[in-house]
């Protein structure tokens, strides 16, 4: 059996002394190095240092074929995001999530997440857990062959709770985080007559962002359902995280949508390869600056065969993308009608020696050609792969 811990705390190396090590592959992932390193640490496990919130660590660490995930940080967030990424990106049978927060495991068990308090999260109850799970792999393992061949996993998310917001009501936007980012926003937001609260667990910074903007601010974690109670998220239209924590932000987010019913939301994410998967766990827009930035530089590469032309933050992330294909294109000289394109993507138009080209079923894809792609963000790489090769 492939088991993973999240997390090498009290807690975690605990649950792996119980583990039989040598019976099972047990896969142990901390960010903090220390915990890593530490002289009683069992032998026979794997350790890989990193944040588990990043898909590319949790496939490293084989979740992609494993049994069961033990999600035991300090961090509830933490915890939740890796447990929702294992669920719908990876298809682990068995995950367990330690949470604090009695409110929130409430919102989470109902959504497919089994979760435990840390109240009563012995490491003995947690292993004995395992026992259910070699039950359960084979007809999950056929689910997730479905979901590997195409078929979308959801995340099954409670009915959201009805918002009463008055048609006469002003417009009313939530924005958690009252750094840099948060500050700006409530500031432009402000200057457009919109109401804004904020929402700010930091010390210092809500003691800054209170002197500096017009609008309520509320001390207290924005992700917790009390606070969001607090500044009155059943009557909003819109919340905005925008927190340096990309865990903290989506819980946040799933949070407003699910407890509250709030029906647009947008969240930061610092790391760009968290963006897929938050869109998978329901955000409905998410904003990476890094990857903004990183594409408009390789837009400008003189010798980049991909550039991203529009980018329509929709709920499904569709992009249009501008394929440039040369000779060693594997689709150079094959008519569309030949080609069996990757699931979510559509080609618009061809741009051949300036001139547009409809696309057409017997129109043959040439050396030079520009292929315009509309294509959800999730698919682009296998659509690259597909048109460019490599």
């Amino acid at each position: 059996m492939r088991i993973i811990c999240v997390g090498y705390g009290r807690l975690g190396s605990q649950v792996v002394k119980l583990l039989d090590t040598q019976q099972h592959e047990v896969v142990v992932l901390d960010k903090e190095r220390g915990a890593l390193e530490r002289h009683d640490r069992d032998l026979h496990a794997k350790f890989l240092l990193g944040n588990a919130i990043d898909e590319e660590l949790l496939r490293e660490a084989g979740a992609e074929e494993a049994d069961a995930l033990f999600a035991l940080t300090r961090d509830e967030n933490t915890n939740l995001m890796v447990a929702q990424v294992a669920k719908i990106v990876f298809q682990i049978p068995r995950i367990i999530a330690v949470v604090y927060d009695a409110a929130r495991e409430e919102v989470f068990r109902a959504a497919g997440i089994e979760t435990l308090p840390l109240t009563v999260a012995g490491a003995e109850y947690l292993v004995s857990q395992l026992d259910q799970t070699g039950k359960k792999r084979a007809s999950f393992k056929q689910a997730s062959e479905r979901a590997r061949e195409g078929h979308a996993a959801e995340m099954p998310m409670p009915a959201p709770a009805p918002g009463v917001r008055p048609a006469d009501q002003p417009f009313y936007v939530v924005v958690m985080g009252g750094g840099r980012v948060g500050y700006f926003l409530t500031r432009a937001l402000r200057q457009n007559n919109i109401e804004v609260t904020v929402l700010e667990h930091d010390p210092r910074i809500f003691s800054l962002i209170t002197r500096q903007v017009d609008c309520p601010v509320i001390f207290g974690d924005g992700s917790s359902i009390r606070m969001q109670e607090q500044a009155g998220m059943a009557r909003a239209n819109v919340f905005v995280a925008v927190t340096n924590h990309d865990q903290d932000n989506l819980i946040a987010c799933q949070i407003a949508k699910q407890r509250f019913g709030v029906a647009k939301t947008i969240a930061r994410v610092k790391n760009p390869r968290n963006e897929v998967a938050m869109q998978k766990l329901g955000v409905d827009i998410t904003v990476s600056s890094t990857a903004i930035i990183t594409t408009l530089i390789q837009s400008e590469l003189p010798t980049s065969r991909i550039r991203t032309v529009l980018d329509l933050r929709t709920g499904g992330g569709l992009e249009l993308m501008e394929y440039h294909l040369d000779s060693n294109s594997p689709v150079a000289g094959k008519s569309l009608r030949q080609l069996e394109l990757p699931a979510d993507c559509n080609i618009v138009t061809i741009i051949r020696q300036g001139d547009a080209i409809i696309a057409r079923g017997e129109t043959i894809l040439q050396n030079g050609d520009v292929v315009l792609a509309l294509v959800k963000m999730a698919a682009e790489p296998a659509v690259r792969k597909f048109l460019l090769g490599g």
